[in-house]
């Protein structure tokens, strides 16, 4: 089980699953770490896997760069999160980077102006405009049925026919 679960048996049919718990704030403060010695990296590793199972709030992600990321719902929560990496679940000295703040916009209406972008070799022009996104795209984005992974051809098809891409 990786974050919540629950366990039963056949011998009583009663009994109904637990649901994950909604919550109202996501994981927006995001510190890399690594270990001060490069040979505890399964370690840390390690550790981050037992983190992300203890704390439903916590997400930790394993980049392509090859950084180790945490990242919580403010920076004490991600200072608690890095102190129990640190002492309990690793046991191992880690660098961290500075806290990292993902910032996200919301657009209420469609942009005035359009804007235009040009080749590094000036032969190719881009304009476009902005607008926001429709009411249920956001939602299919944050439970992962649209994700940049999918392939990018039904992912596309799928834009096109449902929200008008």
């Amino acid at each position: 089980m990786v974050k919540t679960g629950t366990i039963g048996s056949i011998e009583h049919p009663e009994a109904h699953p637990i649901r994950s718990m909604k919550y109202s704030v996501s994981p927006v403060v995001r510190v890399a770490v690594k270990p001060k010695n490069p040979g505890d990296l399964p370690k840390v590793v390690e550790g981050l896997k037992k983190l992300a199972k203890s704390d439903p709030l916590v997400v930790c992600s394993f980049e392509e760069t090859g950084e180790n990321v945490i990242a919580g719902c403010g920076e004490l929560h991600v200072e608690i999160c890095l102190n129990d990496l640190e002492n309990d679940f690793a046991q191992v000295p880690i660098i961290k980077s500075d806290p990292v703040v993902t910032y996200k916009e919301c657009m209420t209406a469609e942009s005035s102006q359009s804007a235009m972008a040009k080749s590094q070799n000036k032969h190719n022009r881009l304009t476009g405009t902005a607008g926001p996104l429709h009411e249920d795209l956001p939602e299919l984005i944050e439970n992962g049925e649209i994700d940049a992974s999918q392939d990018i051809k039904t992912r596309g098809k799928r834009l096109v026919e449902e929200f008008g891409w």
